[in-house]
C-alpha cells in the first residue's frame, strides 16, 4: 500500500497572523519524522511554538531556516 504524501503546511496560530519565520527544523531533510513528533518550530510577532509532524515518513523541506512564509504556504513533504 503507498499511501499519498502529506504536504506541511506554515499554520495560523492566530486571527491577525499572515506570516511567520521558521527557527528550527527538528528533523534534517531526508530524515523519517513520526507523527506527533516535534517537526520545526515557527515565531510571530506574537509567539514562538513547535509544530508536531502530521504524519509519519520521509521529510523533504521545501523551506529554509530563518525565511520567513506566509500562513499555508507549503515548507515541507512527507511521504
Amino acid at each position: 500500500m503507498t499511501s499519498q504524501p502529506t504536504e506541511v503546511r506554515i499554520p495560523k496560530p492566530g486571527d491577525a497572523i499572515t506570516e511567520a519565520e521558521v527557527t528550527e527544523f527538528y528533523v534534517a531533510d531526508g530524515e523519517s519524522a513520526t507523527e506527533g513528533d516535534p517537526l520545526y518550530s515557527i515565531a510571530t510577532d506574537k509567539v514562538e511554538m513547535d509544530i508536531e509532524a502530521p504524519a509519519s515518513g520521509t521529510v523533504s523541506w521545501k523551506a529554509e531556516v530563518g525565511n520567513t512564509y506566509d500562513v499555508g504556504e507549503l515548507i515541507a513533504v512527507i511521504s
